[in-house]
């Protein structure tokens, strides 16, 4: 396929092209959409791991987005500074790929509910019989479905190339995974997890066209997912030491085998494969040896020293990423020492941070607010579609919008469902389009406290 043919192949849109008076680029387009979405607005209300109301300054998904994007970005421009004819073969050409990669960045946790992970088990279960829930198949949907444009029906219509890189994990729930596919740690190429419900499946198809290697990852999909690690080991790690929950000063000196056994025993429930328990053990020395050497006391000091500490650990990770052609097509490597590198803070965040009683505590609240908003809402829409009206309990405007708007997407995909179903999913999708305060506010609402507090706004304005 020549250059040409091939730019106009991955710049297709579903929907139609855009006036041809815009003097953008397809994939720039494509940024400015996704930037401008009230669905990627929303990520500032909704947590990244502590919630969004905490005292201390924190990361929330859109902070960490805008990151994602701008690391995935610079990534990109390097690779293809570096390999010109890597520069000339990959979706968008030189400048387009990086536009690609960001656009990917900017997007990828657009469809994560209130509470992030949280959420997702809850929402999880209750859709189990609706074809379940996932975050980034919420993603691909709230894209191709539910996000607005004024000059569109459906979603951003976005580019092909823009879609496919946001498939962090292109495969269905319950679909079998390739035997010849690798299915050893760490996963880059094609993740662990599923990631598209079926009723995105044209859109899918589309955003998929063209590619060999079926539940594989593009290769901006795959530098993308690593800038998104990279972003939360190191933006994340930084607020979890400002804020007292990580102390990494004390590593230097605090005996490592309890962190290590607690590591090691979550591996095995995970089942990894080729995975070097001495590498690891080795890399979370030689990280030590970067860490800060004294405690968070806030004075500018401080501040250069965490903000010196971040950047030997982006500079590391940003050398770990090459291009391979191993004559089977372009692959991006990770280098294996990096992968490690990243997994020990990670797992350093679980055993700080995410495993904290506290945590836990405002979790556990988390997950009734969400089991409690499915269940109420589940019934007063059910009673609204029915014709019975109660002044007492009015459904939210959107959800109705959401509801309807099913009808003109079954139209066009041909993806049928049963009226149940059908009002699963808006619930499903209405809770995913609130943030955190919105979420609180309504189940106040339908749980009557708080009531003294209440807004006279609803929380759908």
């Amino acid at each position: 396929m020549s250059s040409k043919k091939k730019h106009k192949f991955h710049a297709a849109r579903r929907f139609g092209q855009p006036l041809d008076s815009d003097p953008r680029s397809p994939f720039e387009r494509d940024r400015d959409r996704i930037l401008y979405s009230s669905s990627f607005r929303r990520l500032a209300g909704v947590t990244q791991v502590a919630a969004v109301r905490e005292h201390h300054l924190l990361h929330n998904r859109l902070t960490h987005s805008l990151k994602v994007a701008q690391v995935g970005r610079r990534m990109a421009q390097r690779l293809c500074k570096d390999n010109p004819e890597f520069a000339d073969d990959v979706p968008g050409g030189k400048a387009g790929f990086s536009d690609i990669v960001e656009s990917a960045g900017l997007a990828h946790d657009i469809g994560h509910p209130p509470f992030g992970h949280t959420a997702e088990t809850v929402l999880h279960k209750s859709m189990s019989k609706y074809g379940g829930f996932e975050g980034n198949a919420q993603t691909f949907r709230a894209l191709t479905k539910l996000a607005v444009h004024a000059h569109v029906d459906h979603g951003l219509n976005l580019t092909r190339a823009t879609l496919n890189a946001v498939l962090k994990y292109p495969r269905y729930g319950g679909e079998e995974v390739s035997e010849s596919a690798d299915h050893s740690w760490p996963f880059r190429n094609r993740g662990s997890k599923w990631g598209v419900y079926r009723s995105e499946e044209q859109d899918f198809n589309f955003a998929r066209e063209g590619e060999a290697h079926p539940g594989m990852r593009s290769l901006a999909a795959v530098l993308m997912d690593w800038a998104d690690d990279v972003s939360y080991v190191t933006h994340d790690l930084y607020d979890y030491f400002r804020g007292g929950l990580m102390p990494l000063h004390a590593l230097h000196s605090e005996c490592s085998d309890e962190f290590l056994d607690f590591a090691r025993a979550r591996r095995k429930k995970e089942g990894y494969k080729v995975f070097r328990e001495d590498t690891f053990r080795q890399q979370y020395r030689e990280l030590k040896r970067l860490m800060p050497d004294r405690g968070w006391r806030d004075t500018r000091e401080d501040r250069k020293m965490l903000d010196k500490f971040q950047h030997e650990l982006l500079g590391l990770f940003f050398s770990a990423v090459t291009v391979d052609d191993s004559g089977n097509g372009w692959r991006i490597q990770i280098d294996p020492i990096a992968e490690y590198q990243v997994e020990v803070i990670k797992e350093l965040t679980f055993f700080y941070v995410i495993r904290r009683p506290g945590l836990a505590m405002v979790q556990r609240g988390q997950k009734k607010v969400i089991e409690r908003l499915f269940d109420d809402l589940m019934d007063m829409f059910a009673r609204h579609r029915n014709g019975i009206r109660n002044p007492d309990h009015p459904v939210p405007t959107l959800l109705d919008d959401i509801y309807d708007g099913m009808e003109s997407h079954e139209r066009v995909s041909g993806f049928a469902r049963s009226d149940e179903e059908r009002r699963a999913r808006a619930v499903c999708d209405y809770i995913c389009a609130l943030t955190e305060d919105q979420a609180i506010n309504l189940y106040e609402r339908l749980s009557g406290t708080s009531v003294s507090q209440g807004s006279i706004f609803g929380t759908w304005f």
